[in-house]
């Protein structure tokens, strides 16, 4: 931002960050106006974290000012971190979770979503994978998300491992079952996804604008949707709401038809994977504990990780029982 130290008036951290320490960062510009900008630092530098980190800022240039927050500035290290580093766009607004809102601002939302969806993705990169069909995406996701299996080990409960090894096992079965199916070879192009459309990731100001694009990706609409629908635990006329607003952006009818049909099986697969997610963090933290050791990415107690992923395989049971 071209702002001298001696211009910074004040520095405040924010609560959440799994992955990152990030600020609201107050300084004077050249004129003497106060102004605000966010910035965020990885915790991580390792190959990992650089080439998400670059992800990250190439889509934020594509859809900062739109869909997200504008990106200033980034560097993969720096006089000041040896870490991926950015500064962005501070937009004064409220988190507020998609189940506490009205109808409105979910087809507000959805139409957002649609656009991110129709981007062009020319520029982007390699760094956004290699995958080009809606299968061969399906099938990569999914395998990426069982390898995470590796997680339902001990000191996980045994009843719990064998829960998720059941579950991951019937998805297994089903997607060789709808592979071959018109909807998931529809010709369709994979999509810019924002990656992590959860609470506290949309920012109403007062309309809605994404936040948190660390797990951006190129992939099937109807995988990001799934998990929009159950992150947010949304209720069947919010759901109806959510793809009265998507239809809005989408110009093919066929391809809404496909992605609509594709969800019922994105669903499930995508609560898997969340569920492991707050698996892999309960067994970090357990762990952590055990050898009096602190890691910034597993800030809460054990309780907070386990009760997320006890509710995950409950829902996930029933969805499986009723796929």
């Amino acid at each position: 931002m071209g702002c001298p130290s001696e211009a910074i008036t004040a520095v405040a951290p924010f609560e959440d960050g799994n992955r990152h320490a990030v600020h609201r960062v107050s300084y004077r510009d050249a004129s003497g106006a106060a102004r605000d900008v966010v910035v965020r630092v990885s915790y991580g530098g390792e190959a990992f974290d650089v080439a998400q980190a670059e992800r990250e800022a190439a889509v934020l240039a594509n859809v900062g000012g739109v869909a997200a927050p504008e990106l200033y500035d980034f560097r993969r290290t720096s006089d000041w971190f040896d870490t991926p580093a950015m500064c962005m766009q501070f937009l004064l607004g409220r988190q507020q979770d998609l189940q506490t809102v009205g109808l409105t601002e979910i087809e507000q939302v959805a139409s957002l979503v649609a656009w991110v969806h129709e981007r062009p993705i020319d520029g982007l990169g390699e760094s956004m994978g290699t995958t080009t069909t809606v299968a061969s995406y399906a099938d990569d996701r999914l395998r990426a998300i069982l390898s995470t299996m590796a997680w339902a080990r001990d000191p996980l409960p045994k009843t719990l491992q064998g829960r998720l090894r059941r579950a991951a096992d019937s998805l297994a079965e089903s997607f060789e079952a709808c592979r071959d199916s018109d909807s998931f070879n529809s010709g369709e192009t994979l999509s810019l996804l924002h990656g992590d459309i959860a609470p506290g990731n949309v920012l109403w100001t007062p309309s809605p604008c994404l936040i948190d694009w660390e797990y951006t990706r190129l992939g099937d609409p109807a995988d990001e949707i799934a998990y929009t629908f159950d992150q947010n635990a949304l209720t069947p006329s919010q759901r109806r709401a959510f793809w009265d607003g998507y239809q809005q952006g989408i110009d093919s009818r066929s391809r809404l038809t496909h992605i609509n049909e594709r969800v019922d099986w994105w669903e499930p697969v995508t609560l898997l994977g969340s569920a492991l997610w707050w698996v892999e963090r309960w067994v970090r933290r357990t762990e952590l504990d055990s050898e009096g050791k602190v890691d910034p990415g597993v800030p809460r107690e054990p309780d907070y990780y386990f009760d997320r992923v006890v509710s995950r395989i409950d829902r996930l049971e029933t969805l499986v029982s009723l796929s």
